[in-house]
């Protein structure tokens, strides 16, 4: 499996995303852009902290002790099946089954990915709210397709190469596929919620 690792000024995040976040037990929300947004960072006190302005052009700094930070990913189109065959999900939720409880995430807006023209996903989350010292058991994407134009019916080969930040550096996490992780998955127009696994990178963070 190819892995490549670069640094997050790299990044040139497409669109405008609204962000909302909450965590269950904490009563805690957030809003805001993807990339270029104020946003309010989910409390373990069940408070927000003031807006601050995101960007990605500065490093991430390392989590510290006691600190879990952001749960931040990137989809970029690896491989596109025809030349409007993009995948398009309208909203994501993260779901992360710890020893401590549950904590959910989510971000609701156009999330297009295309390798041309060129569109990413980003998908971002503060997670500082779990403890360091918590056992993370699972944590999965849910990802809802666009009902008129999420993934054409006859893409079976498109695919997916998702990386995230670790420390500060974007590092290849997974692949997912049309025809595995989509359709394989049961996806249709009744059930356009697919569910994606991020266990092992959630661990990491």
């Amino acid at each position: 499996m190819h892995q490549a690792t670069r640094t997050i000024s790299t990044l040139l995040p497409i669109g405008i995303l609204a962000l909302v976040l909450s965590a269950c037990g904490g009563g805690s929300s957030s809003t805001g852009g993807a990339g270029s947004g104020s946003t309010y960072a989910a409390r373990g006190d069940g408070g927000a902290t003031a807006p601050s302005t995101a960007s990605t052009s500065a490093p991430v700094p390392a989590p510290t002790s006691g600190i879990r930070g952001e749960f931040y990913l990137v989809f970029e189109q690896s491989y596109q099946s025809c030349a409007s065959c993009g995948i398009w999900f309208d909203s994501a939720e993260l779901v992360i089954e710890h020893d401590r409880g549950t904590f959910t995430a989510g971000q609701v807006g156009s999330l297009l990915i295309k390798q041309a023209p060129y569109s990413q996903g980003i998908f971002r989350a503060n997670i500082d709210s779990i403890p360091r010292v918590a056992d993370i058991r699972s944590a999965t994407l849910y990802m809802r397709l666009n009902g008129a134009e999420g993934i054409s019916n006859d893409d079976f080969t498109s695919r997916l190469s998702v990386q995230g930040i670790v420390q500060g550096n974007l590092e290849y996490l997974r692949e997912i596929t049309a025809q595995d992780d989509i359709k394989g998955r049961g996806y249709s127009k009744a059930n356009p919620v697919v569910p994606i696994d991020f266990t092992e990178y959630a661990k990491r963070l």
